[in-house]
This record gives C-alpha cells, sequence and structure tokens, in this order.
C-alpha cells in the first residue's frame, strides 16, 4: 500500500511498549545509523565478554589441576595452554594440537581423557559467543522494529467539518477514492497464504484474522435468499486494540472490536418490474425497498434500476472494435447514504444492511457461470479472430442485473471484564442505542472516553462496503482483473464469495489504517477537514501520542535485554579482571600463616604454589625461566607478570646445531652480560657430524679436539669434516645438577 512507503515522524527515546509489560516493555528507539552503532558496539562488547569468560575457565582448570609434584610434560604444556591462550578458538586450536601430539599413549598416560574434555569446553565457550555476536541484534523489539508515531495533525477526517458541497466533492472525495483503491489493492497483496511481505510491513499485523463461514444460513428473513445454506458468514473475533490495531495503551485502557459481515445473493423473482422510461428507454428497477425523498428530489418505491437497451451491438455476428468496451457496472444503497428504507424481509435491528447490484451487459464470458451473482448462460453469437481465424464461444448473464445483500455487525468488548459482561451486544454502526450499551460494559470514565476516540475514525476513517463500493464501483470486483476486450474467462461457482471477501479484506485494511492515519497527521491539503481533539481532551491526546506502527528506518531496543547484556558482560569482565588478585591476596594471607607455623610435614604443598605456577607459566615468565637456567641474564621482578633483566645485559639466541631440536645456547656462568657461545673454550665435551667416504653422516663427540665417532672401533680411517662443535661448561653442568 502507498502508505507503507510514506515518512512518518517517529518518537526517538525511551518509552513502554505495553505489548511486553511495564517493564519488559521499556524500550528505546534511535535512528538506524545509531541503531547499528549499538549493535556494533554490542557484539563488540560481547566478544570481549566471551574472552574473559573463557580466561575465568582456564584461571579455575589452571588451579585445579596445579601440582607441586614432578608431572610429565603433558601435565606442563595443558598449564601453559591455559595461562596463556586469551581466547577460546587460540585454547582450542593449541589443545587439539597438543592432543595429536601426545595422543600416543607411550608417550603420557591418557591424554585424550586430560584434554579433550578443556577442548570441547574451548569449543563451545567459542561457540556459545559467536552465536552470540551474530544474533545481537535481537534485542530489538522485533525483526521489523516496532516504533511510536510522534503526533502532528492529529486527528480523523470528517465532512461535516466543511459544509461545502463543491469542496467535498473536489478535494475529500477524491481523496477518499483514493484511499478506498489503496485499501483493496492491500487486501489482494497481503491478505494472502503468501510468504511475501513485501509492502505488508507498515502496521502492527500484515493483516488481521478472520474466519470464514461459507454454509451459513440466510441472514434475512421471509425466504429472500437465493440459497438455503451457501451463504457467506466473514467474522473477525475480538480484535485487540494493541496486539492488533497498534494502540499502545495501558491494560486498564485497552478495548476489543468484532467485526461481522453475513451476506447471501437475493431472489429477484417477485422483487423487479421493468419500467419504459420515455427519455431513457427500457429499465429494470429492483424493489427491495423505497427511498425517502431528499432536497430537490422526489422520492421512489423502488432502490435500484438499469438500463436494459444495452449500448450498440453489431449483428452480423462480429465483435467490432469501434464500439464501446463492455464493463461490469456494480451499484450500492445503503440506508445512510441513500435514505433508503429496506423492505421488511431485509431489515435488521441488529445490524446494517447494505445491498450491492451486479450488472454485466454485454461482457462476454467464454463458459456458463454457474455463480449466483455472475449467473451467465445465455448462449451469443460466437466470435471470431480475424488473424487466426478461430471462433470463440460466448455466454451473457441471466439478468440484466444481481442483487446480493450483506449484514454488517460490529462489537466492543471491555478485556478487563469477565467473560460473559465484557461485550456489548452485536450491533450495527449506526445503531441509537449504541451509546447506552458501551457505557455499561466500559462505565463513564476514562475507559469510556477511549470508546469514543475510536468510535471517530468510523466516520471517515473507515471504509465498509458502502464506501469502497460507492468510491471505486466496478473496479472493486476482482472478477474485473479477468477482463479483456470485454470478454471474461470463466469464473468459480462461488466467485461471489470472493468478491465478499475481497471487500471485507479492504474494511479491514482500513481499520489498520484508520488509527494509524489519525495519530500521523492527515494530509495538510485537507487541513479544514480535520476533527482534531480538544487541548483538554487529554485521553484524545494521548492516543494521539501513543500509535505504534512497524518501521525499517528506525532501530527500537529492549532496554532489559540490552541493560542485562551489558550488566552480567560488566560482572563477567570484573570477575576475569578480580578474580586472579583476589585469590592470590588471599593465598599470601595463608602463606604468612604457613611461615608462622613450627611443625612441617613433607608431603605439604606450598600455600602459594597453585598461585605462582599461575603467573610462572605465563610467556613473558616461562621465557625468563628458560634464559636464566641457561645462563643470561640477571633477571628482578620475578613474582611479577614482566620481569625484567639489568640494563644493557643481552639474552641468548637459539642453538640450531640441530634444527630438530633447537635449544638456547648456554651462558657463561658468574658472568652477569653472559658471552655468546665460541668466545672461549672449556673444557667438556664436544660433539661434531663426520661425514664417511659414502656420504653417511655419522653423530661423534670428544674431548677438545680429539673425536670418536659415537660406536666406533679405533683404528678406522675416515675424514671428519664440516664439524661444527658445541661445549656444555662442567661447571655450569654442576650448578645445575647441584
Amino acid at each position: 500500500m502507498e502508505s507503507a512507503s510514506v515518512s512518518y515522524a517517529v518518537h526517538l527515546g525511551f518509552w513502554t511498549n505495553w505489548s511486553h509489560g511495564k517493564i519488559m516493555g521499556a524500550t528505546v528507539t534511535l535512528t538506524r545509523a545509531n541503531g547499528g552503532l549499538l549493535i556494533a558496539t554490542l557484539a563488540i562488547f560481547i566478544g570481549m565478554v566471551g574472552k574473559s569468560f573463557w580466561r575465568l575457565g582456564c584461571f579455575c582448570l589452571h588451579r585445579y589441576f596445579s601440582s607441586a609434584d614432578r608431572q610429565d610434560g603433558l601435565y606442563h604444556q595443558r598449564q601453559a595452554i591455559l595461562r596463556n591462550s586469551d581466547t577460546a578458538q587460540d585454547g582450542a586450536w593449541r589443545l587439539l594440537m597438543s592432543l595429536l601430539a601426545w595422543r600416543s599413549g607411550r608417550r603420557a598416560t591418557r591424554p585424550l581423557l586430560r584434554l579433550l574434555p578443556i577442548l570441547i569446553y574451548a569449543l563451545v565457550v567459542s561457540a556459545a559467543f559467536g552465536i552470540a555476536s551474530i544474533f545481537s541484534a535481537n534485542v530489538t523489539t522485533e525483526t521489523l522494529n516496532e516504533v511510536l508515531l510522534k503526533s502532528e495533525r492529529c486527528g480523523p477526517l470528517n465532512e461535516n467539518m466543511v459544509q461545502n458541497s463543491t469542496k467535498q466533492l473536489t478535494e475529500l472525495y477524491p481523496y477518499y477514492t483514493q484511499r478506498a483503491s489503496q485499501f483493496l489493492n492491500y487486501g489482494l497483496q497481503c491478505y494472502t497464504n503468501s510468504t511475501s511481505t513485501d509492502g505488508c510491513n507498515l502496521y502492527i499485523r500484515p493483516q488481521l484474522p478472520f474466519k470464514a463461514t461459507r454454509d451459513a444460513t440466510c441472514p434475512f428473513k421471509d425466504n429472500i435468499c437465493k440459497l438455503e445454506n451457501e451463504n457467506l458468514i466473514l467474522d473477525t473475533g475480538y480484535l485487540d486494540s494493541l496486539d492488533h490495531l497498534g494502540i499502545n495503551s495501558a491494560p486498564n485502557e485497552r478495548f476489543q472490536l468484532r467485526f461481522v459481515q453475513h451476506c447471501a445473493p437475493l431472489k429477484t423473482e417477485g422483487y423487479t418490474e421493468d419500467f419504459n422510461d420515455t427519455n431513457f428507454g427500457p429499465v429494470r428497477r429492483m424493489l427491495y425497498g423505497p427511498q425517502t425523498p431528499l432536497p430537490g428530489f422526489n422520492g421512489t418505491r423502488w432502490s435500484y434500476e438499469v438500463a436494459t437497451n444495452n449500448s450498440y451491438i453489431p449483428t452480423d455476428g462480429t465483435l467490432s472494435s469501434g464500439t464501446q468496451r463492455y464493463e461490469y457496472t456494480l451499484g450500492l444503497f445503503s440506508p445512510g447514504v441513500n435514505k433508503w428504507m429496506p423492505i421488511p424481509a431485509l431489515l435488521r435491528d441488529d445490524a446494517d444492511v447494505f445491498n450491492v447490484y451486479l450488472s454485466a451487459p454485454r461482457v462476454h464470458f467464454s463458459a456458463p457461470i454457474d455463480d449466483p451473482l455472475f449467473a451467465a448462460h445465455v448462449r451469443m453469437g460466437d466470435l471470431g479472430n480475424v488473424d487466426t481465424g478461430e471462433d470463440l464461444a460466448s455466454y451473457t448473464s441471466d439478468e440484466p442485473i444481481a442483487p446480493m445483500s450483506c449484514a454488517v455487525q460490529m462489537q466492543y468488548c471491555n478485556p478487563n471484564k469477565p467473560e460473559g459482561s465484557r461485550c456489548e451486544p452485536l450491533r450495527g454502526m449506526s445503531d441509537p442505542r449504541s451509546t447506552s450499551e458501551v457505557q455499561k460494559v466500559f462505565g463513564d470514565g476514562s475507559h469510556f472516553e477511549v470508546i469514543k476516540h475510536a468510535n471517530k475514525m468510523w466516520t471517515g476513517s473507515v471504509y465498509f462496503i458502502n464506501n469502497l463500493v460507492s468510491f471505486v464501483g466496478a473496479s472493486a470486483l476482482r472478477a474485473r482483473l479477468g477482463l479483456a476486450y470485454g470478454y471474461s474467462g470463466p469464473l468459480p461457482s462461488t466467485q461471489w464469495h470472493l468478491e465478499a471477501e475481497h471487500w471485507f479484506k479492504g474494511t479491514l485494511a482500513s481499520i489498520q489504517d484508520a488509527f494509524v492515519a489519525a495519530a500521523s497527521g492527515q494530509p495538510a491539503s485537507l487541513a479544514p477537514f480535520l476533527d482534531a481533539p480538544a487541548p483538554n481532551a487529554t485521553i484524545s491526546q494521548s492516543l494521539c501520542r501513543n500509535q505504534k506502527i512497524v518501521s525499517t528506518n528506525y532501530m527500537s531496543f529492549n532496554v532489559l535485554g540490552v541493560s542485562l547484556v551489558f550488566l552480567l558482560g560488566s560482572l563477567i569482565i570484573l570477575c576475569d579482571t578480580a578474580l586472579e588478585p583476589t585469590v592470590s591476596w588471599f593465598q599470601r594471607r595463608r602463606y604468612r600463616a604457613h611461615q608462622l607455623k613450627t611443625t612441617f610435614y613433607p608431603d605439604e604443598a606450598h600455600p602459594l604454589y597453585a598461585a605462582l605456577e599461575w603467573s610462572h607459566t605465563s610467556t613473558l615468565q616461562l621465557q625468563r625461566l628458560a634464559h636464566e637456567e641457561a645462563g643470561w641474564g640477571t633477571w628482578s621482578a620475578c613474582d611479577g607478570d614482566t620481569p625484567v633483566t639489568l640494563p644493557g645485559q643481552r639474552l641468548g639466541a637459539l642453538n640450531l646445531g640441530n634444527v630438530r631440536h633447537p635449544v638456547l645456547k648456554v651462558g657463561r656462568p658468574g658472568s652477569a652480560q653472559g658471552q655468546e657461545e665460541g668466545d672461549m673454550m672449556v673444557a667438556g665435551r664436544a660433539w661434531g657430524v663426520r661425514r664417511t667416504d659414502t656420504g653417511v653422516e655419522t653423530l661423534v663427540e670428544g674431548e677438545g679436539e680429539g673425536y670418536k665417532r659415537v660406536g666406533e672401533e679405533d683404528g678406522e680411517d675416515e675424514s671428519l669434516i664440516d664439524v661444527r662443535v658445541m661445549f656444555e661448561s662442567q661447571s655450569n653442568l654442576s650448578s645445575r645438577h647441584a
């Protein structure tokens, strides 16, 4: 519908969406740019929370596994991974690599049992927070966001605001015609079973629910219906002002609506007469009740008439393109507009009755039509196609006019009352008893003022059958969509059901739009017809400021959801930040108590072991331990996170004598600066490579300049070439093994 593309003024900031209650419904609406920024911030924040959650788990697992006893290499690698994996993805990858490396049970005991649970935990954390980041946009109210309209020109249109027929006919009614066409098109497009919702996402609900009963009895008396048990009832059930219409009011101000439309084709036998108008020619008149006189006009004893002398048709069996296009005509009579007084058989004191009259003068059908409203069994001459020479069968209507009558009812209900007393009786819109009946249900307070505001919508904003047919005429027919060059394909026997449903859907679309149009502001050109609420009408003014629609131009976020994300996430980050120093503080207290003890047991673990193991399995501390053990540097701040050497000290590089097993070069013992390998030779073991005449390389060892091949017998003549020597100080060995 065209209104779906209109740019509406929207309230930006905080408001309460009563669809979710006072607390859960706390909402903030932002522009799309600011909303996108908030979603991006949430995604980044959730990623940070995921990292902290993983680190918390690592800390707890590291402490749980910590042991002062000698352990195998898998234990130490697992502790190092838990200490140094910043993210769950990083931890999962390292654990997987470690699991593959230690998978053989000969290297470590039960590697699968020791690593796989932690690996699964890492994968679960990674997946959970990754998905949470992706779906962080779900803190918006819906996939398409509900927003609150900001009223500018609140109120419905009312033709009685301007007592000028010319202005009504030239300004207001053309707008009504345009809107009626839009509502019917919306019904065609959006009231379907199709999953496509293009252009149907303006209102809170793309469509209002209704139930169709296709085997209903006649809604009138005296056996006037053409069908006995195949008539149509369309019933919306109870439409909630908040859930279906988007009126964002608290529970004590909500109401429910119900609309029922009961239609049936009428008999024509005994209710028609043919009359020869001396000026116009023969006409068929429908005798379903007289029209009362209007100023300047005489009254009639009939309700509708149509000419039976249709426009010229060639008599030579051809269809001339020079004659006018054959078309449906659609007329309507209602008591309010036409001053029509239905005959007793059609009179209902609990409903508004509308008579629809269909004519299809000289419209050609390709096959007989059995539908009671479109009935066509009269064979016409075959039509010929000049280009192909093909003859086309042709049928025309059985009667010049076919009537259908609909009884339309509505009902207000108070959802806050017990079920037996919450609803007024079903009635017509113009029922004079409506005010007293509504007061019985809603009382005389603010709730009744809400209903009075809603009643204004029926005047110029809701389009029932009479409005739709009166404004757009034959364009209201679905059958017209299958008409081309005055020739129509076959129609189903229930075509009249489709037409009545089509009009009912147009009515429902107008109901959806009525409160939105009133709250968003009517066209400025129609300002004289605006029935605006009085400044002191607080209820009406409040309703104008509390109308919801759906808009993709803005983003609405659930305040509670966003707050919980930031609150719980901040708690996790705070725990990650504070847990380690807090636990360390308690353990230092235990250590001070430990120092005061006089009795110690050999198997008693050091109270600071777990804390120091966590600290000293960090990357920088492991690096410090390796260099210090190799004799490089004089280190300080060894109980912190970042150990440092004395100024200007250089550390050892890798010894690549065996590229498959690199080690740190050994520093000079007792030297603060340390010396690079090869600066001076000390007594010790030498290793080298001997290449034989066959090209086979052999690892050799010796003392100083003397070498021998490992496992060789004395006296073998082999040349020693390409030897690289690494010396390991005996004194250094002694100090390390002391």
